[in-house]
């Protein structure tokens, strides 16, 4: 989704966009497939750097890490960018960066794009280990079963028990 810098007015330009997210590449090696992304927030042009707020919603396809049930989660993350035109150099001495910085995004001078913007807001939403729920029980160790659905046979004392760490005292 390209943006001519040119055609953004004085007050400023409100967006509120549904865009097509290409799947996002977890830690793990499996791609999340994204549904019903939306970027909302307002452009306004500062000489000749571009302010970008606002925020980007989506639904993302995830697998539990603990009972690797495929779930979805929406996502809200809260977006900030500055878009300054050409590359971004270098500081000359090592400082504490402030958040503008952060924010420093480069951009040809004409036309800024934002559909990298909500890729990379997606994939930074999307937790590390995610659960389909906070009470998830996850798999039994011994049989595999599910524990959110149903128990397992197994005698309480060896779901628990870990043979790397059954020998230890804590």
């Amino acid at each position: 989704m390209f943006i001519e810098v040119n055609k953004i007015p004085l007050e400023g330009l409100d967006i509120d966009r549904a865009l097509s997210v290409p799947p996002v590449a977890l830690g793990s090696g499996e791609l999340a497939e994204v549904e019903g992304a939306r970027l909302k927030g307002t452009l306004r042009r500062s000489r000749a750097d571009v302010e970008f707020r606002g925020t980007v919603d989506a639904t993302v396809r995830l697998t539990c890490s603990r009972c690797l049930s495929v779930f979805k989660m929406a996502l809200q993350a809260p977006c900030y960018r500055i878009f300054r035109p050409g590359p971004l150099g270098r500081p000359e001495s090592e400082h504490e960066l402030v958040e503008e910085e952060l924010a420093l995004t480069p951009f040809d001078g004409s036309h800024i794009e934002l559909q990298e913007m909500v890729v990379e807001q997606v994939y930074l939403g999307v937790p590390l280990k995610p659960l389909c729920r906070d009470t998830c029980r996850g798999l039994c160790p011994t049989c595999g079963a599910e524990r959110n659905n149903s128990g397992c046979s197994c005698p309480e004392g060896k779901q628990n028990s870990d043979p790397l760490t059954s020998k230890l005292s804590l």
